[in-house]
């Protein structure tokens, strides 16, 4: 009998997983690996809408058609939401007799992000504030880049453009026999 109660629970057991498994919410995104994603498809939209405009200027001091541009960034910003906090705190006193042992206080934070409704109606969190991607570098491949006079007028465009020391801008030049014009 005791083997017929255990098969019995067994089977039970078994069902009952198989139910929870059926009706536990599955959620196949890793919303871990999702945000880093999210932030290189926006760097890479970034430093490519930089890359452009960069090119267009460098043209339009060039004379050049399609000057090569590359940005590297250093961090792509930060944003800040607006949290709430709330605070709890308990208290714990130990009496012997009429006088104080011991005090034990536990504190414990709960912080929720603030929400506000968008025009579509659903809810995101308020932003504080958003600080701007911070630009490493930039690299400029152009025929004028060989001419020292070109390059120092290059360097001069992007370092005010982008507010960056003349360290972090690089103006190379290139020949049609190095690289190539086919």
């Amino acid at each position: 009998m005791k083997n017929g109660k255990l098969t019995y629970m067994l089977i039970a057991a078994c069902a009952a997983l198989v139910l929870l498994m059926l009706l536990w919410p599955m959620d196949t995104k890793n919303t871990e690996n999702e945000a880093p994603e999210t932030v290189e498809l926006a760097a890479g939209d970034y430093t490519r809408a930089l890359s452009a405009q960069i090119a267009q200027m460098v043209s339009a001091i060039t004379g050049e058609s399609e000057p090569q541009v590359t940005v590297t960034l250093r961090t792509m910003g930060e944003t800040v939401y607006a949290t709430e906090d709330k605070q709890s705190e308990k208290s714990a006193e130990e009496y012997s007799g009429e006088s104080l042992n011991r005090t034990q206080t536990d504190g414990d934070t709960q912080k929720t992000y603030i929400l506000v409704k968008a025009a579509d109606g659903s809810q995101k969190p308020l932003i504080v504030t958003k600080t701007e991607p911070e630009i490493r570098g930039v690299v400029v491949v152009s025929r004028g880049g060989g001419d020292p006079k070109m390059r120092e007028k290059i360097v001069e465009a992007v370092k005010t453009a982008l507010d960056l020391s003349s360290t972090q801008v690089c103006v190379v030049g290139y020949s049609e026999y190095t690289y190539g014009n086919e």
